[in-house]
């Protein structure tokens, strides 16, 4: 019995921790900043020399798409937003807005 339960307890631990991780979308208050980020990932899906510019091939030429916000933390005067978008596959849209209210920080990165 005490084997069964070592054996079993790793694989409970790992599935709770995989089901928290899941994130889920929350209201969006702000949807000028989501329109901005979704027209930045946009530009970087048509820009050859953009890092994240593979990920974003299945997306659709020339449109923005669309987002939904995952998280939203402020640490100071920055914001930080998380946004998951599908293009192909899931993705993670991280952007990071200054004290100067534009986008200081954007990575994509698969899910």
């Amino acid at each position: 019995m005490h084997r069964l339960f070592s054996l079993l307890l790793p694989v409970a631990l790992a599935s709770g921790c995989a089901m928290a991780q899941a994130l889920k979308p929350i209201e969006d208050v702000e949807p000028e900043v989501t329109k901005e980020v979704a027209a930045a990932v946009a530009h970087m899906a048509v820009d050859p020399a953009a890092e994240a510019a593979p990920l974003l091939r299945a997306c659709p030429a020339q449109a923005a798409p669309p987002l939904e916000l995952l998280q939203r933390t402020v640490d100071g005067e920055e914001r930080n937003y998380l946004y998951r978008t599908r293009c192909g596959k899931a993705l993670l849209v991280s952007a990071t807005y200054g004290k100067s209210r534009a986008i200081k920080r954007l990575t994509v990165k698969a899910e």
